[in-house]
């Protein structure tokens, strides 16, 4: 017996003690991942973003780390032992639960925000107390970033 259980012996009536998964953590759940793609296209030129830029830049969205060495390297500082940024397979799900529910659509190769992706992004960005640290990470970058820049950092 637990600690815990211990401490309930004698009590009256029956206690139960069900072991419950872990809460999931902020970065993998859907309402996360979701706002975090309306904000990064748009972020993105034309509110417009390929899958590498959607990728990269929800990666570094991420942590801190990351984000630290992708605003470095924004700025033509680069290290050959940064950490490499991933591609996220769930991201895809997720671009695609953003098709289907409205907030994006396909344009030739590339995601594009709808209007009502646009006005969940104007929401999030309105409300000050909502993916703070994501919001200012997306502020540090250039205004228009482009694909052979991610690529580069890609290819490393």
């Amino acid at each position: 017996m637990g600690i815990l259980e211990d401490a309930f012996i004698g009590a009256k009536g029956t206690i139960r003690f069900t072991p419950r998964p872990d809460p999931i953590p902020g970065d993998l759940r859907l309402s996360w991942r979701l706002s975090a793609l309306v904000l990064v296209l748009e972020r993105s030129r034309g509110k417009t973003a390929s899958l590498e830029q959607i990728h990269f830049l929800t990666s570094a969205m991420r942590s801190d780390k990351v984000a630290r060495v992708a605003i470095r390297w924004f700025r033509g500082a680069r290290a050959p032992d940064d950490p490499v940024i991933r591609y996220d397979p769930s991201m895809s799900r997720t671009i695609g639960l953003a098709i289907a529910s409205g907030l994006a659509d396909w344009k030739g190769p590339s995601v594009t925000l709808t209007d009502d992706g646009l006005m969940l992004a104007a929401s999030i960005r309105s409300n000050e107390s909502v993916l703070r640290r994501e919001k200012e990470f997306l502020s540090k970058l250039p205004k228009v970033i482009s694909q052979k820049s991610i690529r580069e950092m890609l290819e490393v």
